[in-house]
């Protein structure tokens, strides 16, 4: 339940690039809700701190509304800018009331990492900066009133240079890890359109098809709206093959694509069925805009000069939804369109 809460309930999923930051800022603003709250009680209860006890009330009033507005809003980017800020502030404080006590400056390595992950490299490098620029004149206004042997300029030289080194590393950190999530996204991008394309043709493969003329089925059956297919098989391919060898074939299917690309509309959707076979997905077209697509297409490549000054033709074969088709069903009928027209010659269009 806590996780659920966390990742602010299912919103954001592990695949999300947001995920980890959604995480650590909710759990960040329920470690200050938790901690101010409790220091409020201890300090006005124990130690009879009333003004410190009103920081803390208002610490944790601060860090519920921030965690309750990104909980509704899911803003990602302004809850990590309230969330360093709360954080500063509450560190600022501790750090000027506590200034005195060896342990107090620990404190200072949690601000640097949290700002470069959550506003990364460039915004937590000036976090960090106005930070340590903030700190070093609060520690400098209350230095007047320490003791006499609190800290040492050995001391502090040694808090500087530690603290410098913290935030170079971070940010070093930070900008490797920023570019090898950059490489990954686009190696990620590459390989989704890898799985979805024909390596040969750049169109779209017979599985990519498949999912496409499932979601047309779909939406068709739930608008009452037309789509059409055309199924497109080259005439006597193989003698390509045979006559002038398999770049050549390779070569004419790409030009064929190039044909399919440039004839199609932008809403039809083109892809490389197998072999010489090629399916083109025709939303919002009824039977005629079809056939009158899969004539176009025809007419191009009757006119077309292919490689080795070789003239192909190609025969379609066109089908139209109707209620109660499948997938298969209405293949089925574009398939036997495209036979009728090999079978009447070739060179022609059926439906």
């Amino acid at each position: 339940m806590l996780k659920h809460f966390i990742t602010n309930n299912h919103q954001f999923k592990p695949t999300d690039p947001q995920y980890r930051q959604v995480y650590l800022i909710n759990g960040m603003l329920l470690g200050m809700v938790v901690v101010f709250t409790f220091f409020f009680f201890i300090n006005l209860a124990f130690y009879a701190l009333y003004t410190v006890a009103l920081l803390d009330f208002i610490g944790a009033v601060l860090a519920v509304t921030i965690l309750r507005r990104f909980q509704l809003l899911h803003h990602v980017r302004q809850a990590a800018y309230q969330t360093v800020l709360l954080l500063a502030l509450f560190l600022l404080g501790y750090l000027g009331f506590t200034a005195p006590q060896f342990y107090s400056l620990y404190w200072l390595c949690i601000f640097p990492p949290l700002a470069f992950f959550l506003l990364g490299s460039r915004l937590g490098l000036i976090a960090t900066m106005l930070f340590m620029a903030l700190l070093t004149m609060l520690l400098s206004w209350r230095s007047a009133s320490w003791p006499a042997d609190s800290f040492g300029a050995e001391a502090l030289l040694n808090v500087a240079f530690a603290s410098i080194c913290l935030v170079l590393l971070v940010h070093y950190y930070e900008v490797s890890r920023n570019e090898v999530m950059r490489a990954l996204a686009i190696q990620h991008r590459q390989l989704q359109r890898l799985s979805v394309t024909d390596t040969l043709t750049g169109l779209y493969n017979r599985s990519k098809l498949d999912a496409i003329l499932s979601q047309e089925i779909s939406r068709s059956i739930r608008h009452q709206s037309p789509f059409s297919v055309v199924l497109a098989d080259l005439d006597f391919f193989k003698a390509v093959n045979d006559n002038f060898g398999h770049m050549a074939g390779d070569q004419a299917l790409m030009s064929f694509a190039g044909i399919l690309l440039q004839h199609c509309r932008e809403l039809d959707v083109p892809g490389r069925w197998g072999g010489e076979e090629f399916l083109i997905v025709c939303p919002h077209t009824d039977i005629i805009g079809a056939k009158q697509l899969a004539e176009r297409i025809r007419a191009a490549v009757a006119d077309y000069d292919f490689a080795h000054g070789k003239q192909l033709t190609v025969s379609l074969g066109v089908a139209s939804f109707i209620r109660d088709d499948d997938a298969s069903t209405i293949l089925k009928r574009a398939d036997d369109a495209l036979y009728r027209a090999k079978g009447k010659g070739r060179n022609r269009v059926e439906i």
